[in-house]
């Protein structure tokens, strides 16, 4: 990797300053919520770099916003390496981790390679691009860095086990993160959405009757921009997610009795 790190630094030194545009850097913008999020950064006159492994929802986004897309499967370390350089054509001012891939079903009935391509993709890859660029020097003073985690990292979430602890395992990497990083004046802020209105959530839901309850992912992405602005550390997006998060971590027995029935049980 040093090689790259070289290359990186230089091009880095070229283009540094090139262009006053914000440039953000969203992975899984292709669909869902990172599409959102393209949008909602696009919209505000951000230019946008995507991350995805799908090349055909990333050429739709692609057309609608005039951003690039790189084609990548973040469960491959040689595929994060490739992916840096594609990065360098301007400073980083928000990269938001937001892919993420899920498995439900009994814990023991879901095979550990599965297991091990959710800890790859939600965990590993976010840990892996974020100290790269670091190290490269590629996200610009003031910046900001968002990890999508999740509401099951205060309310549990029975019958995905391994997603949950990845998402638990985001968090606790951010919150170290940002002591580190606040004398480089890098903002780092988590998010915990709880159900959003997805074709990810909708294939991994027990059931899908109450879909028009979950948010939209729109209104998640617009929660998430505007904690950048104000430099948020930690948002809940949602009153109602609020309240199940408080529940979680004050009356944990109430909480997981809840999410059994809700989850578990409808496995």
């Amino acid at each position: 990797m040093g090689a790259i790190f070289g290359t990186l630094l230089r091009r880095h030194s070229q283009c540094h300053g090139a262009s006053n545009v914000k440039h953000a850097v969203i992975t899984g913008a292709a669909h869902g919520i990172g599409k959102a999020l393209a949008h909602r950064f696009a919209q505000a006159g951000y230019a946008i770099t995507g991350v995805d492994i799908d090349a055909a929802g990333a050429a739709i986004v692609e057309r609608e916003l005039d951003a690039r897309f790189v084609i990548a499967d973040l469960r491959s370390e040689a595929d994060i390496a490739r992916v840096l350089p594609e990065l360098l054509q301007k400073p980083i001012d928000v990269l938001i981790h937001n892919a993420g891939i899920n498995a439900v079903g009994r814990f023991s009935e879901i095979s550990i390679e599965t297991q091990e391509q959710l800890i790859a993709v939600n965990l590993y890859a976010p840990m892996r691009l974020t100290a790269a660029l670091l190290k490269t020097d590629l996200i610009a003073k003031g910046a900001s860095i968002v990890f999508i985690s999740s509401l099951s990292h205060y309310t549990s979430y029975p019958g995905a086990a391994t997603y949950a602890a990845t998402k638990s395992g985001l968090a606790s990497y951010a919150r170290s993160l940002s002591i580190a990083l606040a004398p480089q004046n890098i903002h780092i802020m988590t998010v915990f959405p709880g159900p959003t209105r997805t074709a990810h959530a909708r294939r991994h839901s027990p059931h899908n009757t109450r879909e028009e309850k979950r948010m939209p992912p729109e209104k998640l992405a617009h929660h998430i921009f505007r904690g950048t602005k104000k430099k948020k550390h930690l948002i809940i997006p949602g009153a109602t997610n609020r309240m199940l998060a408080l529940l979680g971590k004050y009356c944990p027995p109430l909480m997981a009795y809840a999410m059994r029935k809700v989850i578990l049980e409808k496995l």
